[in-house]
């Protein structure tokens, strides 16, 4: 039952910023999985908490987990996508 929560949420946390491109919603469940309950278990259902609990502790994520967290953060801004910088 947990695990299922953790998916649902992370499919909820996640697949929003990237809905335009990117890895599709299986890809990012099976790239992030392992890391939110390892590392952010406690905050379930929270999906804020574990979406912030993730970014927190983003040098603990596996390689595939952080290109999924790098492409969200990408999408969500669309400056760094650009290549400008803020004033």
């Amino acid at each position: 039952m947990k695990i299922r929560l953790v998916l649902a949420l992370l499919a909820a946390t996640i697949t929003p910023a990237l809905a335009q491109s990117g890895p599709t919603e299986a890809d990012q469940r099976q790239a992030c999985m392992g890391d939110a309950l390892r590392l952010c278990a406690a905050y379930v259902p929270d999906r804020a908490q574990i979406r912030n609990c993730m970014a927190a502790q983003r040098d603990q994520l596996s390689p595939q987990c952080r290109v999924v967290f790098d492409a969200s953060s990408q999408a969500s801004n669309p400056q760094r996508r650009a290549g400008s910088r803020a004033p």
